[in-house]
């Protein structure tokens, strides 16, 4: 019963004309996961994110949420201004310093770098 109620919306007009075929595409149509579809822009505030032993910039990030929760994930193409190294992305940029302050990972689907607690700094 349930297969004709979602044949009949699909646009058949009986339950009769019911094949493997269909019954194979509905199948698929129930087992699909769609995810919301991203933002086009991105968010207008932006923080300057920094290290927080030597307090060398990091990232100009473009914050959500008008930055008033604590920096947890930085997506990768939410980053404005990248300062650190093409070679070490986790890496705090400056020689005397080079601390790890992230962790690349993948959140949501989407590239990221997990940032350690403490390490970095968000104005």
């Amino acid at each position: 019963m349930r297969l004709a109620r979602l044949l009949l919306f699909a646009g058949m007009h009986s339950p009769i004309q019911i094949t493997t075929t269909h019954i194979t595409l509905l199948y698929r149509l129930q087992t699909t996961r769609l995810f919301a579809a991203p933002r086009k822009k991105l968010p207008e505030r932006r923080v300057t994110i920094s290290c927080a032993s030597c307090g060398t910039k990091l990232y100009r990030y473009a914050k959500g949420n008008g930055a008033n929760s604590r920096l947890v994930k930085v997506y990768k193409e939410r980053i404005v201004n990248d300062f650190t190294d093409a070679d070490a992305p986790c890496n705090c940029p400056n020689p005397e310093c080079t601390v790890e302050f992230a962790r690349e990972d993948v959140i949501h689907g989407r590239p990221a770098f997990k940032i350690i607690q403490g390490k970095a700094v968000m104005k």
